[in-house]
């Protein structure tokens, strides 16, 4: 059986060549990464049909990090929300939030924090919901190597995106 995972995101999705799951995956799944660098919750509303062209049964929400930069908080729940009714209402699927990385920058990193609590409650609002919880994992990191090179405070180094690809594939594995 082939299983199909759709990555909707932005440029730290785009950037991480679909977080390795090509490689890190058992054959019977397929990986299509749909990541748009500089992309938010709104743009993918803006562009939802594009959506649906790829039949997919997980699809992995990597979105936030726009979101805290252009909006806040305001409206973060509402259009996360409606994404997530579109893309459950035109397939049978299963949605993985991304509890994003609060970044290096500080200027959004309490922004974040509160994305993601609200991705949370809404794992508990919705089924075939959950949530892949990498903010926990890089802000408890304790590796010689930091995971955001100085120059980019916002996009992780390689290290980072290994941890994020291997945490994307233990919950679809279930391990």
């Amino acid at each position: 059986m082939n299983r199909k995972i759709t990555i909707v995101g932005d440029s730290l999705a785009q950037w991480s060549d679909g977080f390795g799951l090509r490689q890190k995956l058992p054959s019977e799944f397929s990986v299509t990464d749909l990541s748009v660098a500089g992309y938010s919750t709104e743009d993918w509303l803006q562009n939802k049909n594009r959506l649906n062209e790829i039949p997919t049964q997980i699809w992995i929400l990597e979105l936030g990090t726009n979101d805290a930069m252009v909006y806040g908080t305001n409206g973060f729940e509402s259009r996360t929300l409606t994404l997530i009714d579109f893309l459950q209402n035109s397939q049978n699927s299963f949605v993985y939030l991304t509890l994003i990385p609060r970044t290096n920058m500080n200027s959004i990193r309490e922004t974040i924090r509160l994305n993601n609590l609200t991705l949370q409650q809404i794992k508990s609002l919705r089924k075939n919901v959950d949530t892949v919880d990498v903010e926990s994992i890089f802000e408890t990191y304790q590796g010689e190597i930091p995971l955001y090179p100085i120059a980019d405070p916002i996009h992780p180094n390689q290290i980072g995106y290994e941890i994020m690809g291997e945490l994307y594939r233990k919950k679809i594995l279930g391990i």
